[in-house]
């Protein structure tokens, strides 16, 4: 150093002390060996963060079929449907007295066509819903929505209105992209007795919950008689009413004999409501459901469990290291706590870093792939969380329980003389 150049240590020894602090960590400090040692750490940080992952991911898809089925049912929730099972109307008693129910604002009739909506566990049956056209803007407006494209079918016309989310999940089987205004939908299905005839899409709704809308006119003429069958959707004067509409329903056929009709009119009507309809799929995918649940359990296990062997190895190799530290002085208990806080700091921002990859990666499914081709996918909940919790847990538990019980079996002699 010359004699002009400043004594930089001496004009501002604070700086060069904490410099020098910064770049000689304590030996005790969590973050030594971290810093010294990183791309050792990194295997073991991301064995957590692809287990934190698939455990997430997978229940998250598990959620998904729950959620599919509340979002495309989601209309049902302003509304309670009367319909025939097997008959071909329902008696005009029941309706004479169902229409005088004290929670019926407005009772209109539809022409149901039923078709499958593609999902995350395979086809949904959803109606394309018939109404007159005096009842079409209403039925519009009590689910939510407003027609942004387009318009709404005309009198007898084969023309159809969906919910956006529909429209891309039908899409154009020749152009391979969703519906547009002014192409053509087949709904015809071999699994299903519908529409034989086409329908031009002419409006596209959106704002609220999913529907699709055709002419009741068109529908009654263009329908066999076996897929023919009239539905009556039940308004509420409030949201409030519709349990007690619904329960004020199901009363009036479940007592045949007050209108002199057969014993079994109740196999022969339904009362059809958004908690009945999510309730029935979710048992006709109980299968489903369980088979998910114990390969998500499996997946939890078997992950975790090799995260915790991967991260037993990590902290045995580093034996040595504590050994020549009790060696040199240092109380094992202080050591012991060093590796507590090591390991918990490392497997806590772990499954932090796991939780947000999840989380980044769902929304960029969810956005570049579900959402233009009308799937639901479920954000990440509470129970996603909680079943990924296991892996952190073992982890710790393989780790500290190995390394602590070798820590104070440890010989340090043994580390100095390299036994």
């Amino acid at each position: 150093m010359t004699a002009s150049q400043p004594n930089r240590t001496a004009r501002n020894p604070e700086r060069h002390q904490l410099n020098s602090h910064w770049a000689t960590l304590p030996p005790l400090s969590p973050l030594t060996y971290y810093r010294r040692n990183i791309w050792r750490v990194l295997p073991v940080v991301a064995a957590i963060v692809i287990s934190v992952f698939l455990i997430a991911a997978i229940v998250t898809l598990l959620n998904s079929v729950d959620r599919s089925i509340q979002v495309q049912y989601g209309s049902m929730k302003h509304y309670t449907i009367l319909a025939p099972r097997t008959d071909p109307d329902v008696p005009p008693a029941i309706l004479e007295d169902a229409a005088k129910l004290p929670q019926v604002k407005r009772v209109i009739l539809t022409i149901p066509c039923f078709v499958f909506l593609k999902t995350v566990f395979g086809k949904m049956p959803i109606p394309i819903y018939g109404f007159a056209q005096k009842d079409v803007s209403t039925i519009v407006q009590i689910t939510g929505n407003k027609v942004v494209e387009g318009r709404l079918p005309k009198l007898n016309q084969p023309e159809i209105a969906l919910s956006r989310a529909w429209a891309n999940n039908f899409r154009d089987a020749t152009k391979k992209r969703p519906l547009r205004i002014g192409d053509i939908y087949t709904p015809y299905d071999e699994q299903l007795p519908t529409l034989l005839a086409k329908l031009r899409v002419v409006g596209i709704i959106d704002g609220g919950d999913n529907i699709a809308i055709a002419d009741r006119t068109f529908l009654e003429l263009e329908l066999n008689e076996v897929a023919r069958r009239p539905s009556y959707f039940y308004l509420p004067n409030d949201s409030q009413d519709l349990p007690a509409l619904s329960k004020g329903l199901q009363a009036l056929i479940n007592h045949p004999k007050r209108y002199d009709l057969s014993p079994d009119l109740p196999r022969r009507m339904k009362v059809f409501t958004f908690n009945g309809l999510v309730q029935d799929l979710r048992n006709s995918l109980g299968f489903l459901y369980t088979f998910l649940a114990i390969a998500d359990g499996l997946v939890i296990c078997t992950v975790a469990l090799l995260s915790g062997f991967l991260a037993n190895i990590y902290f045995e190799q580093r034996l040595g290291e504590f050994g020549l530290l009790s060696a040199l002085g240092f109380r094992r208990e202080r050591l012991a706590r060093r590796l507590v806080i090591e390991t918990g700091t490392l497997v806590g921002l772990s499954w932090v870093g796991g939780i947000a990859f999840t989380a980044l990666a769902i929304k960029i499914l969810d956005v570049v792939y579900m959402v233009p081709h009308g799937l639901v996918l479920a954000p990440i909940a509470r129970d996603a969380l909680l079943y990924t919790l296991p892996t952190p847990i073992l982890v710790g538990i393989a780790s500290l329980g190995t390394v602590l019980t070798r820590l104070y079996r440890l010989d340090p002699i043994e580390i100095m003389e390299r036994r």
